[in-house]
């Protein structure tokens, strides 16, 4: 072999392992704590077969039903926690979609409820010809222009089952593991003296024996506090402390953000007469979920939905990636249905069968209540047409947007987007727009040129623009992408170098990140300085804003503080009459 060849072959090892995905910067559900316990519970489940029961169940004198609409609300106890109180209601929508929400009552502070209001684009209509039968051991509606749908709610244990035709749909808790970790503080462990030992012989009659005290909840929740106040990944410890204070001092009022220990959401959803589930995206897997847990699974960790920028990815793997949607389809030759859960925190999914079938899944949600549509479907028509009156139909794109997108990580100055831009023409390609990656910004910071290798920003866009074509900007942490259109006077900010006027400017604003979505305080301190520097800049209308606040807003925007709570609302910008 000549050494040039052999020198090729080393140096291609080399730059593959080098771009390879890297692993180690993305958890695993064994390196999760609350998908750990979500895991563990299911193990327990399995190993207590037909013995096990789910803890939950609706008291049953507590069930009122709503006599103008389909409704109905009850209060739910845990027998692991007898003090501990849930509330849980059920809608029917006009168009036969069933609403789930559980959440609870009177805990130490508001669980995250906002998911939902952020997800859909309007408070769905409940049935008015519709009415809830209560019985002795359930709830149940029947409905349909054939009456051929039915919810059942049991109380004991809780179980929720959507029927089409007497054939179970979907069923919820079927397998019991329902669980809603609730508020608490954590107990101070007192230290003890140690205990003068008897005289005698070790293990002998005078010795004295420590009694271990028997944990009664250890049959469901584990022996252990299993990360319930802190855990770590990589460099990084996250600590879950009694509570935190943090001030907004110039907006006159006080957030406080108060994280009490474990707070996750697991739930089993069965569907026993689908043998194929689809959606939850964003994952690099066949359209046909394969298994995560169960004998043969093809996967070992669950799916995971948890917004991730990664970099090389696998061809096939649960890994989250950009986006995600917690939506699922279920299929069969007889009837397709689906489930939309309205949970924002980082979710793991499990999915497997028990026969060709049925399909299991379980999924574990770091936080949040529980807010689940079931889509009945029957035809796969109907579920996108369901889902789409919920969250809405896609926004029709602009001509232009159809076209050719050329971008790529990265273009290291203006000459070489002019160049690439000219051996596009040369070629005689079609091209209509071109991104930008984060090399055009100084030090990494969005909006902001690098003066050195992009010295001017307004003319190229102008020479890219002569053209008919326009520039793309992205911005990871302030979600926000921006279409550059031509031939605008610029206005200069006198400190930062930032093309503000290139308006009219398209703007495609994600909705605000929820805590599921930060991984830290960094990222939203990060998200919101760039959206104020961004808004102050192109003159658009910035707030901060938080939960109870009134509807109160910041408006210094040089010396407020953003906090990344659980529920805090982080980046607010209008425009144009849209938010």
């Amino acid at each position: 072999m000549r050494p040039w060849t052999l020198l090729g072959i080393i140096v291609l090892i080399f730059a593959e392992n080098a771009a390879a995905f890297k692993a180690h910067d993305f958890k695993t559900c064994s390196q999760s704590g609350f998908c750990r316990r979500g895991r563990a519970l299911a193990a327990r489940a399995r190993e207590s077969k037909d013995i096990w029961k789910s803890p939950y169940s609706i008291v049953a004198n507590s069930v009122t039903v709503d006599h103008t609409e389909a409704a109905f609300s009850a209060q739910v106890k845990s027998s692991l926690y007898p003090g501990i109180k849930f509330g849980l209601e059920l809608r029917v929508h006009e168009d036969g979609v069933v609403r789930i929400r559980m959440d609870e009552i009177g805990g130490l502070r508001k669980r995250y409820d906002e998911a939902a209001s952020w997800a859909l684009i309007s408070e769905p209509k409940i049935s008015q010809r519709l009415r809830w039968t209560v019985g002795k051991k359930d709830v149940r509606i029947v409905y349909g222009e054939k009456r051929d749908f039915e919810v059942v709610v049991s109380y004991e244990p809780l179980r929720v089952t959507l029927l089409k035709n007497g054939k179970e749909q979907v069923v919820l808790n079927d397998q019991g593991l329902l669980h809603m970790e609730h508020f608490r503080n954590k107990e101070e462990t007192e230290v003890k003296a140690e205990e003068p030992k008897v005289e005698g012989d070790e293990g002998g009659e005078g010795a004295q024996e420590v009694m271990k005290q028997e944990n009664p909840r250890a049959w469901f929740e584990g022996e252990s506090e299993d990360a319930y106040w802190e855990e770590s990944f990589s460099t990084w410890t996250d600590t879950k402390p009694k509570g935190d204070i943090e001030t907004l001092n110039n907006c006159g009022w006080i957030l406080i953000i108060l994280i009490s220990g474990p707070e996750s959401l697991s739930l089993d959803i069965t569907f026993p007469n689908h043998g194929t589930v689809y959606g939850i995206p964003q994952h690099a897997t066949r359209l046909a979920l394969p298994t995560t847990s169960g004998e043969g699974a093809f996967f070992s960790d669950p799916y995971r939905l948890y917004n991730a920028d990664v970099f090389e990815y696998l061809a096939s793997s649960p890994v989250s990636l950009y986006g995600s949607i917690p939506i699922m389809h279920a299929h069969s030759t007889d009837t397709t249905v689906g489930i939309f859960n309205a949970v924002a925190s980082e979710t793991w999914i499990d999915v497997s069968h028990v026969s060709e079938e049925s399909t299991d899944t379980h999924w574990i949600s770091e936080s949040g209540i529980l807010d689940l549509f079931l889509l009945p479907g029957p035809s796969p028509k109907d579920i996108f047409t369901q889902y789409s009156k919920l969250t809405g139909t896609p926004v029709i794109p602009p001509h232009w947007s159809l076209g050719y997108h050329q971008c790529r990580w990265n273009y290291i100055s203006s000459d070489d987007v002019r160049t690439v831009q000219k051996r596009f023409d040369e070629d005689d390609i079609p091209l209509d727009v071109l991104w930008l990656d984060i090399e055009y910004a100084e030090e990494h910071k969005y909006f902001i040129w690098d003066k050195k290798n992009f010295p001017d920003p307004v003319e190229m866009v102008n020479d890219i623009s002569a053209l008919g074509r326009k520039v793309g900007l992205p911005s990871h942490h302030a979600d926000i992408c921006i279409i550059c259109m031509a031939n605008l006077t610029p206005r200069w900010s006198s400190s930062l170098t930032l093309m503000s006027n290139a308006l009219p400017i398209i703007q495609f604003i994600r909705r605000p990140p929820t805590r599921a979505f930060l991984s830290s305080r960094r990222a939203a301190r990060e998200s919101t300085r760039v959206g104020a520097g961004l808004a102050a800049v192109l003159g658009l209308t910035f707030s901060i804003l938080a939960p109870g606040s009134g509807g109160k807003t910041c408006s210094n925007l040089t010396s407020c503080q953003v906090v990344a709570g659980r529920g805090l609302k982080v980046l607010r910008m209008s425009t144009f009459g849209m938010t």
